[in-house]
């Protein structure tokens, strides 16, 4: 039966869909978060167990899990609207700034005092203030919540999440530079500089990939019977383009889909970035269950049964909890904020999910880590191997603590305050 996957990829893929639909959803009736059940279907599939899901299949489904990744990124980079952040005021700046930089280094120093090798450390203080707005938006939106409160949650969420992309692509390639080079103090150096080109390349791409499809949106809206769906297999296959080329181009898998949904979004006024929104989420579902499952077959049990791993995804998920609510709390009360504001704010952010997994996983196909040796490229599965279980650890706890400070946060603050 392995074999077969292995040689129909489709096979595989329908095996995927079906699987992760089934746990998914019975997650969801046990008020779980679907993802969990989903990545559970991946570790039942995965070489840890069934060994259905392995190595050759994992690769033959890789451009499909590159494609979820890529809605991913373009989600965060359809937050970008220049328009709506100069609203959200200074205050809000101040806020992301302090969660992003506090969860980071508060990882990397609990990751280097437990021992673990710089380059792996770095990977995971980048990943670390990573957040999952989806978890957050659906809670917001069953509770019906609105206000200040849920504005600052919002708009902290938006920065945060395109800020946190940017420094992750750097970090990750100064990482991989010193795992390949002898010379670490060298490498760090030149990797950080050729990083930062690496990211301004691709960023162009993405933003001349979004203009063009906005030249497609102006000849195709409105065009007879369908046009809807033929704008969207022109968005489909835009973001198509932009995987090719970040791969065709050695370009960043995460930067050049971010890069199109900001020029979309900043070309655009709030009723047609609303219209793409709706386009993008009938993709979006179905790519999602295989990206979590396939994440879920990538996490490797025998290496998550290892003490020294348990404690590093301990020290991942603790530094990241304290670096984002200890951040907010200190922020908002240097800027004077609200006494409910300052308890609860900070809340609204421990969970992760698609883009953490999406932004390690990604960096596990790029060209550079496939070249390192094996014993360097463990540094890289070591990473995957913690965030993976701190995503898993935040689908758990973080919706319910989601749901406490929106409740609390909304009821405490009212309109205007």
């Amino acid at each position: 039966m392995a074999d077969a996957l292995t040689h129909t990829p489709l096979l595989a893929l329908g095996l995927v869909l079906v699987f992760g639909a089934l746990l998914g959803g019975g997650a969801e009736r046990l008020r779980i978060p679907w993802i969990t059940g989903c990545v559970l279907a991946g570790i039942l599939l995965g070489p840890s167990a069934a060994g259905l899901l392995h190595g050759a299949t994992l690769a033959a489904l890789g451009s499909v899990a590159q494609l979820a990744v890529a809605v991913i990124a373009f989600n965060v980079g359809c937050q970008l609207a220049l328009a709506r952040l100069r609203a959200t005021g200074g205050s809000i700046l101040l806020l992301a700034a302090a969660q992003l930089v506090a969860p980071a280094l508060i990882v990397l120093a609990g990751e280097a005092l437990l021992g673990m090798a710089l380059a792996t450390a770095l990977i995971l203080a980048a990943v670390a203030p990573m957040t999952a707005p989806t978890t957050t938006f659906s809670v917001i939106r069953r509770r019906g919540a609105s206000g200040p409160f849920v504005d600052r949650a919002l708009g902290i969420l938006a920065i945060n999440d395109a800020a946190a992309v940017l420094v992750f692509s750097a970090v990750s390639a100064a990482a991989v530079g010193l795992l390949a080079a002898a010379d670490a103090g060298v490498a760090l150096g030149g990797a950080l500089g050729a990083a930062v080109l690496n990211e301004a390349a691709s960023l162009l791409l993405g933003a001349g990939l979004g203009l063009a499809w906005l030249g497609l949106l102006r000849l195709l809206e409105g065009g007879g019977p369908g046009w809807e769906a033929r704008l969207l297999a022109s968005l489909g296959g835009v973001l198509l383009l932009g995987i090719g080329g970040a791969i065709g181009f050695g370009l960043s898998h995460l930067l050049v889909p971010l890069g199109i949904g900001a020029a979309i979004a900043n070309g655009l006024d709030e009723a047609g970035r609303e219209r793409v929104r709706a386009l993008i989420h009938a993709l979006e579902d179905p790519l999602f269950i295989i990206f979590f499952v396939l994440a879920g077959a990538h996490l490797p049990l025998a290496g998550a049964g290892h003490l020294g791993l348990l404690l590093a995804a301990l020290a991942y998920v603790a530094g990241r909890f304290a670096g984002k609510y200890g951040a907010v709390y200190l922020a908002a009360t240097a800027l004077r904020l609200d006494g409910p504001t300052r308890r609860w704010l900070g809340l609204c952010f421990p969970s992760q999910g698609g883009l953490a997994m999406g932004a390690v996983l990604a960096l596990k196909g790029s060209a550079a880590v496939q070249a390192l040796p094996p014993a360097a490229a463990k540094g890289v599965e070591d990473a995957i191997s913690v965030v993976l279980i701190g995503v898993l650890a935040s689908q758990l706890a973080g919706p319910v603590l989601i749901d406490l400070a929106v409740r609390r946060g909304c009821a405490a603050v009212p309109r205007g305050g």
